[in-house]
């Protein structure tokens, strides 16, 4: 319940509306007049702290706080009401992930992922048998000639026969209108799609984050359907949830799928306040409303509406007074795939930027950018925060948190992160180009509800800093990627040529830079091959000049000129002498690798090799000249699957070899080119049998002689 005292002041006493009825006979105006000068006194809103996100550890907020969870979330959202006549308050969020190199051991391969034991979603899907590919409503296909719109999210299901062969297989409808299907998981016989929920279309693409009748966020929904696929053909559903908030990210840990979601409360009928009047009736709807109308709920395949999680069981700061606030929630919420009436939730009042698990632990982190644009980048104002969850099967415990000095950056952020013999490391970035950059590789060890920072890099003993330094001592080169293996830890700066960081972290008090290599361009992705072995992918950079309007060159190192994407091996057999055993260089090129490591694909054989499938696509230009002169440049998309090949794994780093096997092209000619993304391109690869997927068609080739493509399918 909110305060007493304030109830005080919620209306006028039955006195005060008696003498002001007794005045109105007298004089209407003399009454109003005196009435509103009394409330003016009155109604004043509490001061409160500003909107922050707090980074101390947590607390149940009906036993260790000096507040409630239901006091400090609406004081959040009254503080947000205020901002929000400002400004839309956007958060922006990730959703890319990815460790060890991911080989199937039954012949084909499956979804590159981050941690061993913990599965990731993705929009393709593969059994042996099926092919599961996500086709999204709001996916736009060149079909008859004409651009049509899927009318229904669905996910098309492809046969594999055994002679390698595709056919389609079945289509499975969601029935969720509106939905756009977030990432799929397979576990044994169930199919499970995570969807997000949007708006119709045309409200959709005005009002994101703010309707146009509200100061507060709009109302957002995600669905879980699970779908027994025993005989696709004849698929049916065994569960439907329907949940409020936005899905951050999931990952499957056995037979539960963990799902983090953020939800913002709405309060309607808030208005932009500007007088003292306004803004106490702002107040005064956030404090009226039951806490229960401002938590996240679900509802199963039937309708029924149930409370996600409830006050006492949220989490917020352990410091949080009633003069504090924060509107978001973050959900945690665990789903037993075999039975999905049976879910529990986690519940914590801050945001989140990411996630990153293990099989028997979460951590959820994000960066307070104290009010400032994230572009602003001072290295004195940005901390960060993790929290720590463990899992066991449906039973999710908060058990510490940590704070750290710097951001995670955006750019598939998990990767920065890796649990190794209890401890956490992960690798800040502060600063930026202009003032210098700070990269730190931190290890925090727990103690009680403690993350506390043990060792760090660059340190006393070992002063020299993660990326290369100019003549006045100031790093510029940012992380472009970072990977953990074992006890390494690789790091790739940039700025116009690559340096590859290798980290030693055996002794996890004492970490040490003990080796680096530089290279032309960079590496976005960095794939552990073998303990030896370590496969980059990114862009290859040469130097240039760009020519500026006034007719001055700048300086070649300011602005790279890009060539092409880049694949490239590396010997890290000598931690203190990496070399690059070969490169290979797509021009005009880009992969979505660069950006999702689920598009990367790999298969290890029984022949001492290891097949690897990256999507590409470029934009190639022709040009003719026209009757009366002119010429005319027309652009043409390419889309291609590379094929690649690293022998000689085992029989030591100097047999080792990079092979390109070749390109399997996405050629329609029988219809319409599909001008789809590359974006969401990806590959499967089953024995020597090669398919592509790219948009909603399948193409099929075989490994030793790829140019031979048939589809699509």
């Amino acid at each position: 319940m909110f305060n007493k005292n304030f109830a005080l002041f919620s209306m006028f006493t039955r006195s005060e509306l008696a003498l002001c009825l007794l005045l109105s006979l007298v004089t209407f105006t003399s009454m109003l007049t005196g009435c509103v000068s009394d409330n003016d006194n009155i109604k004043e809103v509490p001061e409160l702290n500003g909107l922050q996100m707090s980074l101390t550890p947590l607390a149940r907020g009906v036993t260790k706080t000096a507040t409630t969870f239901e006091q400090y979330i609406k004081n959040g959202l009254y503080l947000r009401s205020e901002q929000n006549n400002y400004a839309v308050d956007g958060v922006l969020e990730s959703s890319a992930l990815a460790d060890k190199a991911s080989a199937g051991d039954a012949g084909f391969s499956q979804t590159n992922v981050q941690q061993q034991g913990v599965a990731e979603g993705d929009r393709v899907k593969y059994d042996g048998e099926y092919m599961y590919i996500a086709n999204n409503q709001y996916d736009f296909h060149i079909l008859e000639s004409s651009m049509q719109e899927q009318t229904q999210s669905s996910v098309r299901v492809m046969l594999r026969d055994n002679n390698g062969d595709v056919s389609e297989a079945a289509s499975i409808p969601l029935n969720l209108p509106s939905a756009n299907i977030n990432s799929l998981y397979l576990n044994n016989n169930t199919l499970v799609a995570v969807s997000d929920l949007y708006q119709e279309q045309a409200d959709y693409m005005n009002a994101t984050y703010i309707a146009t009748d509200s100061i507060m966020p709009t109302k957002a929904q995600f669905n879980v359907s699970l779908i027994n696929v025993n005989e696709p053909k004849n698929s049916s559903t065994i569960g439907s949830l329907t949940f409020d908030g936005f899905v951050v990210d999931s990952r499957r840990v056995g037979d539960t799928l963990y799902v983090v979601s953020r939800y913002s409360p709405v309060v309607d009928d808030l208005v932009y306040a500007e007088s003292k009047a306004e803004k106490w009736a702002n107040y005064r709807r956030i404090m009226d409303t039951n806490i229960s109308a401002l938590l996240p709920k679900y509802r199963d395949q039937d309708g029924i509406e149930r409370a996600l999680v409830t006050a006492e069981d949220c989490y917020l700061p352990e410091n949080a007074t009633d003069k504090d606030g924060f509107d978001d929630m973050v959900t945690l919420t665990a789903i037993n795939i075999n039975n999905p009436q049976q879910l529990t939730s986690a519940c914590v009042n801050s945001q989140v930027q990411g996630i990153y698990a293990t099989s028997s632990s979460v951590y959820l982190y994000s960066t307070n950018y104290v009010n400032q644009f994230f572009f602003d980048s001072k290295a004195s104002e940005q901390s960060s925060v993790i929290h720590k969850f463990t899992l066991d099967g449906n039973a999710i415990d908060y058990v510490a948190s940590g704070t750290i000095s710097g951001r995670f950056d955006w750019h598939m952020s998990n990767l920065r992160f890796s649990e190794h013999n209890g401890d956490l490391r992960v690798i800040t970035t502060a600063g930026d180009r202009f003032s210098g950059y700070q990269h730190k590789l931190n290890i925090l060890r727990q103690n009680n509800n403690n993350l506390a920072l043990v060792a760090q890099l660059p340190n006393a003993s070992n002063p020299k800093p993660i990326g290369k330094v100019n003549n006045d001592g100031i790093v510029l080169e940012d992380i472009k990627s970072v990977r953990f293996f074992g006890d390494l830890a690789y790091v790739v700066t940039f700025l116009t040529t690559d340096p590859l960081y290798v980290i030693d972290l055996s002794d996890p008090m004492n970490p040490v830079i003990q080796g680096e290599l530089e290279v032309p361009g960079y590496s976005s992705y960095l794939h552990p091959v073998s303990p030896t072995l370590l496969l980059g992918i990114g862009q290859n950079v040469g130097l240039g000049i760009l020519e500026i309007n006034n007719g001055q060159d700048l300086p070649a190192e300011d602005f790279p000129l890009i060539q092409g994407a880049k694949v490239s091996l590396f010997d890290v057999s000598d931690l203190s002498a990496p070399k690059e055993i070969r490169s290979l260089v797509f021009e005009g090129a880009y992969t979505p690798v660069e950006y999702n490591y689920h598009a990367f694909t790999s298969l290890a054989t029984e022949d001492d090799s290891y097949r690897i499938a990256l999507p590409f696509e470029r934009w190639l230009t022709t040009s003719y000249v026209q009757e009366g002169g002119g010429i005319v440049y027309e652009w043409s998309q390419e889309n291609f699957l590379g094929l690649f090949d690293i022998s000689n794994i085992t029989q030591g780093v100097s047999s080792a070899e990079l092979n390109y096997i070749g390109n399997v092209d996405a050629i329609d000619t029988e219809g319409p080119f599909n001008h789809a993304s590359a974006w969401d391109d990806r590959a499967i690869l089953h024995y020597d049998d090669v398919y592509y997927i790219h948009g909603m068609q399948v193409w099929k080739s075989l490994w030793h002689s790829p140019e031979q493509v048939m589809g699509p399918f």
